[in-house]
């Protein structure tokens, strides 16, 4: 985790004011490389460990880079992150983004030019926009409020210079080998998640794993408990939560340390505006979501900088069944479940990032590991989504069956907010402050973005006092604007 930020142009206070914003993303060094008009800032998280401190910049030289992620090359040997996107730089120029392996946003500055990148799938974020003239970006949009105009999302996969404008970049860092049987593909996708693992685990940082009880957090707790036997986990949840029956049993089968926090409709009403406001979200289910992710920050801290979760799995082997499910046939299923992928960036990988830096911590995630990904999408959908009733995620479950007990393995989805308990009181809350018809009356004025629920405007009306131009709305992403009527409607059958 870091916070990185820059000005090509002169930099009249604007680097020094963005850093200052996402201060909490690295609040234990600044780092300022200045080459003319390339002004590049690093705000750096020391993890600890066998992790380097200063790990998110590195010079050589007229070379410098900034980079929030990190980087698991193999010729990474000793080198920090940093040092090694330096050396690829070095011997790639433009299209080392091409052969990197891992999680980043980054900028390298190469005398008078800046050079900017981000991962093919949108883990790390960056954003950009100009102000007179000048290219200012940054981690987090609320960094450049008030410094730059037209805001927007640095896309994922793509490479800039003023050169040569935005290029979209080949992933060559990592290969993944083809398979012949549905056998074989579970014997791969099991190999390459317990390598994705360690490779997280090797510098020893982690020191627990988030944990839902849902099937993903679950297998990551496995198989960090099989590396490290020692490993924690972390829980919150509501009292009637549905998910924590399910971890208690996870941490119980492995003789894991469980911590639990437990929280209710006060801490909610507490959190709500500082969840908004750090994840630059107003879509329903992020914020639902958001509740007990910033609170797990909160939880977390006082034990370790550093967590595993299971962000991804649901996105790329077929885990949303509310939204492939309403594909007629297996071509509209495919087509929703590339959609969930493609949406990712913006929706559940900005959740996760922005309350992990809101809590100054870092979260590593193994099934958004490059060979996993890789992997993932050579995986006919057949595969991930099996049978009448469309269960998903099939041939991860299967792979891994036999290391955790049946009901966990086989468990159905729930999101997390209704694992956690979360999303009731949240609807009862809005449903207090806003009212139908003023959903309806914003909703038919010219230029507003469309709300799918009282909930959306209630939490839009949070976001706009951090984001008061529109050019923010634009940046927030949907998983569907049908969602809260299908959530409603899974809610009434559980309840």
């Amino acid at each position: 985790m870091a916070g990185i930020a820059g000005v090509l142009g002169k930099d009249n206070g604007e680097l020094e004011g963005m850093l200052d914003k996402i201060s909490y993303r690295g609040p234990d060094e600044t780092w300022l490389h200045r080459s003319g008009e390339v002004n590049l800032g690093s705000l750096e998280l020391n993890v600890g460990a066998e992790c380097k401190p200063g790990s998110h910049h590195a010079n050589n030289g007229n070379l410098a880079v900034v980079l929030d992620g990190r980087v698991y090359n193999p010729e990474k040997g000793n080198k920090t992150d940093a040092e090694t996107v330096l050396d690829l730089y070095k011997k790639h120029g433009i299209r080392f983004a091409d052969k990197l392996d891992g999680d980043f946003a980054c900028a390298v500055a190469d005398g008078e030019q800046m050079v900017l990148a981000r991962d093919w799938a949108g883990i790390k974020p960056m954003y950009y926009g100009h102000s007179d003239g000048k290219l200012c970006f940054a981690s987090e949009a609320k960094a450049l409020v008030g410094i730059a105009e037209d805001v927007r999302e640095f896309p994922p996969g793509y490479v800039y210079s003023r050169e040569h404008g935005f290029k979209k970049y080949a992933q060559e860092a990592v290969e993944t080998p083809e398979f012949e049987s549905y056998e074989q593909g579970k014997k791969v996708i099991k190999e390459l998640l317990t390598q994705a693992t360690e490779k997280r685990m090797k510098d020893k940082a982690v020191g627990g794993v988030l944990l839902s009880g849902g099937l993903d957090s679950s297998l990551i707790a496995y198989m960090a408990h099989e590396i490290k036997p020692d490993i924690e986990c972390f829980t919150v949840s509501m009292q009637k939560g549905q998910d924590l029956p399910l971890a208690k049993d996870v941490t119980k089968y492995l003789g894991i340390k469980h911590h639990i926090l437990m929280f209710g409709e006060k801490e909610i009403k507490e959190i709500l505006p500082l969840a908004i406001h750090h994840q630059e979200m107003y879509e329903e289910s992020c914020v639902h979501g958001a509740i007990a992710n910033f609170l797990a920050g909160r939880f977390i801290k006082p034990h370790t900088r550093v967590v595993l979760t299971g962000e991804g799995a649901d996105e790329f082997l077929g885990g949303y069944d509310g939204q492939f499910k309403k594909g007629e046939n297996p071509e509209e299923v495919a087509s929703i479940v590339d959609k969930l992928i493609n949406v990712a960036h913006n929706t559940a990988l900005q959740r996760l990032d922005r309350l992990n830096a809101a809590n100054s911590y870092e979260s590593r995630t193994p099934f958004l590991d490059a060979k996993v990904m890789d992997f993932s999408l050579k995986i006919p959908i057949q595969h991930k989504i099996h049978g009448k009733e469309q269960d998903g995620k099939w041939i991860l479950r299967q792979a891994f069956e036999g290391c955790l007990p049946e009901h966990i393995i086989y468990q159905t989805k729930r999101f997390f907010a209704q694992g956690s308990g979360v999303a009731y009181i949240m609807r009862a809350q809005a449903e207090k402050e806003v009212s139908q018809a003023e959903l309806d009356e914003f909703n038919s004025i010219e230029g507003n973005p469309y709300l799918s629920s009282v909930e959306e405007l209630y939490y839009y009306r949070i976001f706009k006092k951090t984001f008061p131009d529109p050019a923010y709305d634009r940046l927030v992403g949907r998983w569907d604007p049908l969602r809260p009527a299908f959530f409603r409607d899974i809610e009434k059958a559980t309840n």
